[in-house]
């Protein structure tokens, strides 16, 4: 019975070694010559979000674009609320727990 359990665990161990390199060597081969298909804001080429570059060409283009006295306004409007928002930063509390003692 030792011999027959000896000669399973070496073509076990056989078994292992050939997928084990069977899967090195695939993996070794690597790019295959086709695009990941998403890197990033990259899917299938072709970015998957626009720019602003590209939002404000397309709102011109179909005539959506604000003109320049309402552009500013939303920009003003936009620069208060950030102003507001970091203000409340400054003078509000951390709203995260201070870690568990002995968690450092």
């Amino acid at each position: 019975m030792g011999m027959m359990a000896l000669r399973w665990c070496r073509a076990g161990v056989m078994a292992g070694i050939m997928v084990f390199f069977s899967l090195a060597a695939a993996l070794a081969q690597g790019d295959s010559g086709t695009p990941p298909p998403r890197i990033g804001n990259i899917w299938d080429s072709l970015p998957h979000q626009p720019t602003e570059g590209n939002v404000t060409a397309k709102e011109h283009e179909t005539g959506v674009a604000p003109d320049a006295t309402r552009e500013r306004d939303i920009n003003k409007e936009l620069q208060n609320l950030d102003e507001q928002l970091l203000n409340e930063e400054k003078t509000s509390p951390p709203a995260i727990p201070p870690p568990p003692p002995g968690a450092d």
